[in-house]
């Protein structure tokens, strides 16, 4: 960019070296940066931390006249690198700021000036009339560091005005406290609102046999906005389409006449389109079978909000009819099959996939549209005596979009005849929004709802959902460090439900329930709250790899990241090889000896902090092999702009060669980890698999909110003794369970003592209170029982970067301990028929290049009397065999009449996979009970299995505890075992259950 800054009719930048005061500034980039005139990379403030707001105050030192402001934030496109024009629009940028002025008693926003999820280098905005002030503000809500590298507020010096009065800056620095703080929380009886009606997610794969069923069960949210194209379900062919209809009256004399006998008219085709829904439809990224994906959310209570996506509007009768019928069609089969009452029409018809939409041709879709679903819901009624309520959600935008919000809100009471009528043709507002910390959703739903308001006819606010919502959009997150699974995202993500809960948001959609693939994203997204296979389940650890050992060539090498490291069989960032810097193409060529028949191969690029992205991954590479001495491209091999670190590939025709060679012609220093050789026939399985492989912590977090805070629970006053906008605390009470719940996040990097007061709830003192935790250490399990104290308080620690949920009786209930009543490990290969019954040790281990050192672990309880109990606690005493960290595993429920522990073996083991560590059909025979983490400490590890028990009664339940493969290259914790105490021993598994008195 040009450094000058240039004026516009005599106007001059009143912002130019004017004194600032910022949150936070970089040591290296101060906030006068921002106002010095030169617009670069090099010249920029940045501040110190990612705490929002990030606010900086520019003094203008006299009354000035502004017309207009830019604001240049990010890095200039021409001063990229390589590297970093290959990032998504707007990733370096400040996303979601606003700027305001000193009205001489407030800070007041510039009109126009809120932007969210900004992907420009440069914003600009003019004002007219112009303002006049002597301050301005930046303000910005990411909760990352930001660089701004100008603001410049172009005007006049304001004629006639005194000079300002000596104010001095408010702004508070960021840096927050950093040891930890003794604070106290007080719950009061007086009502503040409501909990979110819906806690949802976006749907992923969903087919017959898999286990999503199983995982949706243990999230415990109570909708899913499932995906359908019309053109799949509803094609043109299969209603009446007559572009000779030329008028309103014959359009409402047909659609009079389908509605007297939906099933049997003359005008939808239902023969033909019945077969669509029980088939696999792949048209959008969610791959399914229709009707088993209605009736399975149907089965576990779950709402479907139907997403029907075309775009075919305009403004003749022919086109209304045909898309009337369409959606109608649609709608009515999704009624009568799932009890399906919300839909929504075309999402983000602003966004440019969608073509973008006009405005004023979704405004007539809409009144199309939400006929049509109303009437099909009211005929769904009728013929099958239900009493669905239909809902139309609108208008699912993309991003801050008040202009259509505006647009639509005061069209919502106009129908299709252009009549004024007596109700809204929405009934749930919609939007959608992303890369927005939890700061940034501080006031969110109320301005969308001020919108509404100011713009309805009636003035009459909307139920405010966000259909769509994650802390990162994929093509954002993709190239960061930060993973589902990080600290630094979860609690982000925690904190939006709070903010938007304390708003009196209506529901949220996360973005998304499994990390599914597409066109764009081959290896999956990033974004998913849970990890699924892509229809191959790849267990490579267990494939005959020809390339381990073997003796490797490279164009350069070093004796600090030698070549050999890439057949070593380690994928860290300690052991692999590092290219020279040179333009040149760099290779790598593995000499296996011999002649071998290889059928498929895995090559990890990059670093390995980003699980399975990286910024530093190669992104353009093929691999060759040696054919007679000629170098020959193996079809398939070669990726171009690839988004991944590592790169599993099964070869369109097996190769027979000694030598395989991979190449890049990627610039810089290159970072190959590993590349593996497979034999030909050892390999995935060609039988289909899109199951949920393992959950990240923000899916422990969906869980844990969901648990307490669906279905518009009455919330009570909670206050903080300190005014921290990185804490969150709320309180709901759920008058059917008779249970209070709390919510507690802490977003800082130090621990909360807390001291929490519920002297002014009806709770008897000595009542248990459970805590459930995510953080560094937990993954959703138990972290404590507490008991209330005589003056009805409890002390807790808030660790860093944590979320709590508290579970609260309101009575005390009476407590006993259910000690397990058979249970045995089983071990694989040359162990399967062997039975470890009277060990005093259970293990867990997953070892799939050697199936004799894989360990299942199965723990039996009498359940049988115990359905009513109001809380049962699953407990289970063990330890990791090594200090390296958390292990982690899953574990299962099966209800049914006892184990037969003295003659349990791998062999005959419930459920289990006859080679895998892996258990089979979860959410029919087997249901998710959670995660634990076991480390090298000794200790008792809980999980709330009370929904267990009370929705799967059974004389007995049988607890699996077992590590299942979670993704591609998974072997992070080969070698090492969990110890878990066993009936044998003197710390026995046990079930803590509490019942009425």
């Amino acid at each position: 960019m040009n450094c000058a800054l240039t004026s516009s009719a005599q106007q001059i930048n009143v912002a130019l070296h004017k004194p600032v005061t910022a949150t936070s500034e970089d040591k290296n980039h101060p906030a006068k940066n921002a106002v010095d005139g030169t617009i670069t990379r090099q010249s920029k403030w940045m501040s110190a931390n990612g705490r929002a707001p990030h606010i900086l105050e520019i003094d203008l030192q006299k009354y000035c006249t502004i017309s207009e402001v830019n604001v240049y934030t990010g890095i200039p496109d021409n001063e990229k690198t390589a590297d970093e024009k290959i990032q998504a629009a707007g990733f370096f940028s400040a996303k979601n700021f606003r700027l305001q002025y000193w009205d001489d008693a407030n800070w007041t926003n510039f009109p126009n000036t809120e932007v969210l999820e900004n992907r420009q280098t440069k914003a600009s905005f003019k004002f007219s009339p112009a303002v006049t002030t002597f301050k301005i503000r930046f303000v910005c809500d990411d909760g990352e560091p930001i660089s701004v590298m100008e603001v410049e507020a172009l005007g006049t010096e304001a004629k006639n005005m005194p000079a300002p009065p000596n104010l001095a800056s408010d702004i508070k620095k960021s840096a927050g406290p950093m040891t930890d703080q003794s604070i106290s929380v007080k719950v009061s009886k007086t009502e503040v609102g409501k909990s979110l009606k819906y806690v949802g997610y976006n749907q992923g794969y969903y087919f017959p046999g898999s286990n999503v069923s199983g995982w949706l069960e243990y999230a415990g949210v109570n909708s899913v906005r499932v995906w359908a194209t019309l053109n799949s379900f509803v094609p043109e062919k299969d209603v009446q389409v007559d572009a000779a209809l030329n008028s309103v009256d014959e359009f409402d004399k047909r659609k009079s006449e389908l509605r007297v006998n939906p099933e049997h008219n003359r005008f939808i085709k239902w023969d033909a389109l019945n077969p669509l829904y029980t088939k696999m439809d792949s048209s959008s990224t969610n791959a399914m079978v229709f009707d088993y994906t209605l009736s399975e959310l149907k089965r576990l209570h779950i709402e479907t909000l139907l997403q029907m996506n075309n775009t075919d509007f305009n403004d003749t009768w022919g086109n209304k009819w045909k898309q009337w019928q369409r959606y109608y069609a649609l709608a009515y089969h999704a009624a009568k099959q799932g009890d399906v009452s919300m839909f929504a029409m075309q999402n983000e018809p602003n966004h440019v996939n969608s073509g973008p939409m006009k405005l004023e041709q979704w405004i007539a879709g809409m009144q199309i549209v939400s006929d049509a679903i109303h009437c099909a819901v009211a005929d769904v009624n009728k013929q099958y005596h239900k009493n669905l309520n239909g809902r139309f959600v609108g208008p699912v935008t993309a991003g801050q979009n008040t202009d259509w919000w505006a647009a639509v809100s005061k069209a919502i009471r106009t129908d299709y005849h252009g009549k004024t009528i007596d109700h809204d043709l929405i009934d749930i507002f919609s939007t959608h929004s992303y890369n927005s910390p939890a700061a940034g959703y501080t006031t969110r739903v109320n301005n969308i709802r001020k919108v509404i308001t100011d713009n309805h006819p009636k003035g009459n606010a909307l139920p405010i959902v966000f259909t769509e919502i994650g802390r990162w959009m994929n093509a954002y997150l993709i190239d960061k460090e930060e993973t589902m699974d990080s600290p630094s995202l979860f609690t982000e993500w925690a904190g939006i439900y709070a903010n938007n809960m304390k708003n009196n948001g209506y529901g949220m959609w996360a973005f998304k329930f499994a990390n599914t693939s597409s066109s764009t994203y081959t290896e999956g997204i990033k974004s998913g709250h849970h990890l699924t296979w892509h229809g191959q389940r790849i267990v490579e650890d267990a494939y005959r790899n020809l390339a381990q050992g073997k003796p490797v060539r490279a164009s350069s090498d070093n004796a600090a990241w030698p070549a050999k490291n890439i057949t070593d069989g380690i994928k860290t960032d300690q052991s692999m090889w590092r290219s020279d810097s040179t333009s040149a193409p760099k290779w790598l060529e593995i000499d296996l000896g011999k002649k071998e028949a290889i059928g498929s191969a895995v090559v990890y690029t990059g670093s390995s902090y980003g699980v399975f992205t990286g910024t530093d991954r190669i992104k353009n590479f093929k691999l060759e092999y040696s054919d007679n001495g000629k170098w020959t491209e193996i079809p398939g091999t070669a990726v171009k702009g690839f988004k991944y670190v590592q790169d599993y590939v099964t070869f369109k025709q097996a190769i027979t060669t000694d030598k395989v060679r991979w190449t890049s012609t990627d610039p810089g220093v290159l970072k190959v980890r590993e590349i593996k050789l497979f034999a030909k026939g050892d390999g995935p399985s060609e039988t289909p698999d899109f199951n949920i492989s393992g959950i990240q912590r923000t899916g422990e977090v969906v869980h844990l909110f969901a648990k307490g805070f669906k279905n518009e629970m009455p919330l009570l006053k909670t206050e903080a003794s300190v005014n921290d906008a990185g804490l969150d605390t709320y309180t709901s009470y759920n008058t059917a369970q008779q249970t209070y719940y709390m919510w507690l996040v802490q977003r800082g990097a130090f621990s909360y003592h807390t001291k929490i007061n519920l002297g002014d709830l009806q709770i008897a003192a000595g009542s248990p209170i459970i805590a459930e935790t995510v953080s560094d250490k937990y993954y959703g399990e138990v972290s404590g029982v507490y008991q209330t104290k005589t003056d009805k308080s409890i002390d807790i620690t808030l660790a860093p970067q944590s979320v709590t949920l508290l579970t609260i009786p309101l009575n005390a209930p009476a407590q006993k301990l259910i000690y397990a009543s058979a249970d045995a490990m089983v071990s694989g290969g040359a162990n399967s028929t062997r039975n470890y019954s009277v060990a005093k040790t259970l293990g867990v281990a997953l070892n799939a290049a050697e199936p004799a050192k894989n360990e299942v672990s199965y723990i039996d309880f009498n359940t049988n009397n115990i359905a009513s109990a109001k809380r049962v606690l699953l407990k289970v005493n063990g330890k990791v065999n090594d200090d390296k960290g958390a292990y982690r595993l899953h574990v299962y429920a099966i209800p049914g009449t006892g184990l037969n522990a003295a003659k349990l073996n791998w062999k005959n083991a419930p459920l289990l996979d006859a080679k895998e560590a892996l258990i089979h059909q979860v959410g029919q025979k087997a249901y998710v009970a959670g995660e634990l983490a076991f480390d090298a400490k000794v200790q008792y590890h809980q999980l709330d299995v009370t929904d267990i028990v009370k929705n799967h009664q059974a004389q007995h339940i049988t607890f699996v505890f077992v590590r299942e493969t979670r993704e591609l290259g998974d072997d992070n914790d080969k070698g090492r075992e969990v110890q878990i105490s066993s009936m044998e021993s003197t710390l026995k598994p046990q079930l803590q259950v509490w019942s009425a008195k």
